[in-house]
């Protein structure tokens, strides 16, 4: 958790762009923000957030976000947010089709999955 935090940053050359599509958790959100402020990050484009269990995949059109540090991150006109979409492309959707498809037809010729879940 927190690979990027304020030691990492401090370590990148001033004026970077950071880009974030894997988990919410490697960033320090709170140290992200205090080097957005301080201009030493100039961007940043986040598909994830660390808390966002919360929020995304539900609407929040109507309610009143309570998170102070992810209504300070948005705030940010240097600042992307996205719903943890990176993956939906046309590859990714034709090869989940592609695996879901081959795991049924073996689950109905087999009678055993092609991937058995690790619980």
């Amino acid at each position: 958790k927190h690979l990027i935090n304020t030691q990492s940053i401090e370590k990148m050359k001033k004026g970077v762009i950071l880009v974030n599509t894997a988990r919410g958790g490697l960033i320090d959100t709170k140290a992200l923000i205090n080097a957005l402020k301080s201009g030493h990050v100039a961007g940043a484009g986040l598909d994830v957030y660390e808390n966002e269990h919360k929020y995304f995949f539900n609407d929040f059109s109507s309610t009143i976000i309570d998170d102070d540090i992810l209504i300070q991150l948005i705030s940010y006109p240097n600042v992307i947010l996205t719903a943890h979409q990176a993956f939906l492309t046309q590859e990714a959707l034709c090869s989940i089709a592609k695996v879901t498809f081959e795991n049924i037809y073996t689950f109905f010729t087999t009678g055993k999955p092609l991937n058995k879940p690790k619980l």
